[in-house]
């Protein structure tokens, strides 16, 4: 029972620190983006559209449709 337990807590702390590492992620990209429209001075289409196009803030899930567009990277 006491194995069962602890095998239960480590699941559930690495569910936990997996989604706090998707949430730090996601708001460091949000960063990135505002600081690149305040430096543009533009649209914030104009800024995300060219953030996403840097290969460098593309993700490594396959699939993606955002980053991969169906058959590899374009």
């Amino acid at each position: 029972m006491i194995a069962f337990v602890s095998h239960a807590l480590a699941f559930l702390a690495g569910l936990l620190i997996c989604d706090l590492i998707r949430l730090t992620h996601s708001r460091y990209r949000l960063r990135q983006t505002s600081r690149l429209v305040v430096r543009m001075g533009g649209p914030l289409e104009l800024a995300v559209t060219r953030w996403a196009s840097d290969p460098h803030n593309w993700c490594n899930r396959p699939g993606c449709p955002r980053c991969w567009q169906g058959w590899g990277r374009p």
